[in-house]
């Protein structure tokens, strides 16, 4: 029997989201660490840690065979990484599913009335209701992404990762040595016109080279860094400007100067042709507030006073013999898995039908008044060569 149109009464009209403009999705996290499928949330992997002798050769007696070099049982390991689930969900109430479900319903009801009553009235209905599900899948898999994005921001920032919600607790040290982190520049901070940027680099590259025979070239700067770069009198000499002074109180300002292609992307430009490091400028960052809270907050993936050093992309061979370069990949393979310098491994879900990577679900059977979507995603990034990093506190 069908419905008359005087029988349907809405209790609510939706008229759709009112949407923020959204932070800008400019991550890079998977670029440092890109996936690395495994197939089990418990990972070994061996490492020799110097297990190659290429120190000094002992001298050789006339009448008896030196011993020219000695295995360190030290030297070679085993290291074990987890894969942990992370994981949300939203759950729609028994108005909102009973809503939609009465929207079906209505359709079939009043479906020979007319097209027009059976669009405007409960199409939009169930249209809305769609969008709604589309908007929170869209958001739960940004919060993935923004897991990830801080997973190896932070692990690129203080060579480690500590989460505790309350339920689960961990702490993971990447082992970066101490002063290869924060480090002071000799020079002076950047904003200062006499400051030395490119010397500063060039000593932390060679810090890194003292130890592990490679220096690094890539680097991650914010923009506040970057404008804050070319205040160096050194700058000014460069572009053949006489320099007065060489205190913050010198009338030669470069932000008034209008030099052509005197800018911070300039000045950057001569630093990458010093250093031979390759600058990426992030500013990453996502919103938060606590639950019941009116109050925002932005936190930034990574500290925007600080410059971070990498070794070179792509680097599955990151030690070698004789012939490796010094500021570019090695040619000696050593690390023989697929890590390289960082991997994101992530491992099968049962609901992503056991393939890695993100996996969705959905669960309508434990209370027919209820509904459940999930997405979620098993990861967890791993560096085994974080001693090939460092990081400046500049400004």
């Amino acid at each position: 029997m069908a419905t008359s149109v005087n029988r349907l009464v809405r209790k609510e009209v939706a008229l759709g989201s009112i949407r923020e403009k959204l932070p800008p999705n400019e991550h890079i996290g998977l670029q440092i660490a890109p996936f690395l499928d495994v197939d089990s949330d418990d990972v070994i992997f061996d490492y020799i840690k110097g297990g190659l002798s290429e120190g000094l050769a002992p001298a050789r007696a006339e009448d008896a065979e030196a011993e020219l070099a000695l295995k360190d049982d030290l030297a070679y390991g085993q290291g074990r990484a987890a894969v942990i689930d992370w994981s949300l969900k939203d759950r729609y109430a028994a108005s909102d599913v009973t809503r939609y479900r009465d929207s079906l319903l209505i359709s079939q009801a009043v479906g020979g009335v007319t097209q027009e009553l059976n669009f405007n009235f409960v199409g939009k209905t169930q249209e809305d209701f769609e969008k709604r599900l589309a908007r929170h899948d869209a958001l739960r898999r940004r919060k993935l992404d923004n897991r990830l994005e801080s997973l190896v921001m932070t692990a690129i920032e203080t060579s480690g990762y500590t989460y505790n919600d309350g339920k689960i607790k961990f702490t993971v040290a990447y082992g970066r040595p101490s002063d290869q982190t924060n480090i002071a520049p000799a020079g002076g901070l950047w904003g200062l016109t006499a400051s030395d940027p490119i010397g500063d680099l060039l000593a932390v590259q060679d810090l890194v080279y003292s130890r592990v025979g490679l220096r690094p070239t890539r680097g991650i700067i914010s923009t506040r860094v970057l404008n804050n770069l070319w205040k160096s009198s050194r700058f000014l000499a460069a572009v053949g400007m006489p320099v007065v002074g060489g205190t913050a109180s010198s009338p030669l300002d470069p932000n008034y100067l209008g030099l052509n292609g005197y800018n911070p992307r300039g000045a950057l430009a001569v630093v990458e042709q010093a250093t031979g490091i390759r600058f990426t400028i992030y500013d990453g960052y996502y919103r938060s507030r606590t639950f019941g809270s009116q109050t925002w907050t932005t936190t930034k993936f990574l500290s925007d006073n600080k410059v971070f050093l990498l070794p070179e992309e792509g680097m599955n061979d990151v030690l070698g013999d004789a012939g490796r370069s010094a500021t570019g990949p090695v040619t000696g393979v050593f690390d023989e898995t697929e890590i390289g310098f960082a991997k994101m491994l992530t491992s099968p879900h049962p609901e992503g039908e056991w393939s890695s990577g993100f996996y969705e679900w959905e669960d309508e059977k434990r209370d027919p008044w209820e509904h459940v979507r999930g997405t979620g995603i098993k990861a967890f990034p791993v560096f085994p060569y974080m001693e090939y990093t460092a990081s400046l506190t500049v400004l």
